[in-house]
């Protein structure tokens, strides 16, 4: 079980108040959050246009992600690294490590600007599922 400091739950209560959708984890990492949202309420927390996520971003002043979480580790994979498209999820190792398949016009979505995206997957991936280790091909 994830342990929740206080600055993170008044994160998730600021994401409930400002936009109706209930968050269950909130990620901190260089220059911005990223938060973790209950399945069906990615809409709710981005807001028509993107105006729940704009001003989120306006007022903690931060770069500020959304994903929403899913039953399955190949669902939140696909979530954490939208909009790259990912061709074959599988876990290995006993469940320690993720291996994913990408087309070639796809990888440099997955990674992201400065392997910013990757990077993200490997935290949440392993505070949500445990996963050691997250393999792109």
């Amino acid at each position: 079980m994830r342990t929740l400091s206080m600055e993170d739950i008044q994160l998730l209560n600021m994401l409930e108040a400002r936009t109706g959708a209930k968050g269950t984890d909130v990620v901190r990492a260089e220059g911005g959050f990223t938060f973790i949202v209950e399945r069906g309420e990615l809409g709710k927390a981005i807001g028509k246009q993107g105006a729940n996520l704009a001003r989120l971003r306006k007022e903690t002043n931060a770069n500020v992600e959304i994903v929403e979480a899913s039953d399955t580790i190949e669902g939140f994979t696909r979530n954490v690294f939208r909009p790259a498209i990912l061709r074959e999820i599988n876990v290995i190792n006993d469940g320690k490590t993720v291996s994913i398949k990408v087309d070639r016009e796809e990888k440099g979505k997955a990674i992201g600007r400065n392997g910013d995206k990757i990077k993200r997957a490997r935290t949440l991936l392993k505070r949500c599922y445990g996963i050691e280790e997250v393999k792109l091909t």
